[in-house]
């Protein structure tokens, strides 16, 4: 749902706005940039549309639009809410395809599941590698992913982000 808001008729909130994207936008040349238009979805929160072809601040869009094109999903709002909290995951999980299908090649399902423990104070997304080999041959692919990619950015993943696999 966008809600237009003619800056014109508005434009003392701006010039006293307190945040910098406020700031920003009230350094803007309305003549140019006439309506902004504000969308409340759940997505990246710094972005304005502007005459809807340009965009300020960060890329408007539904934060799993990307990833919805690679993985299936166990329970999507649950997913969304945790990588929302959790942003920094976003790039990993769009980097993680290309290294999964590098070893485990293009006959795998993906799939994203979140865990969690409410006792433990406890959440980690998986991502879930559905392949069709036998369990010695997926334990020797799973330990050339770790040794190749994984282990190497472990440490971005701050504990909130696990792979493994299961026959298909």
């Amino acid at each position: 749902m966008d809600t237009a808001i003619d800056l014109q008729e508005t434009s003392s909130l701006f010039y006293t706005a307190k945040s910098p994207i406020e700031w920003i936008i009230s350094k803007l040349d309305i003549t140019n940039y006439p309506r902004f238009k504000f969308d409340t979805s759940l997505t990246y929160p710094n972005l304005i549309v502007i005459d809807n072809s340009t965009t300020f601040g960060l890329e408007r869009k539904d934060i799993l639009d990307e990833l919805k094109g690679i993985y299936e999903f166990s329970n999507i709002e649950e997913i969304r809410n945790f990588i929302l909290q959790n942003s920094y995951l976003v790039d990993i999980l769009k980097e993680a395809p290309e290294n999964i299908y590098r070893i485990f090649g293009k006959s795998i399902k993906l799939i994203l599941e979140l865990h969690s423990d409410p006792e433990e104070d406890f959440e980690e997304l998986f991502v879930v590698i559905k392949s069709p080999y036998a369990p010695q041959k997926a334990r020797e692919l799973m330990n050339e992913l770790d040794r190749t990619w994984f282990l190497n950015i472990m440490d971005k993943t701050q504990g909130k982000l696990c792979i493994t696999e299961e026959y298909l």
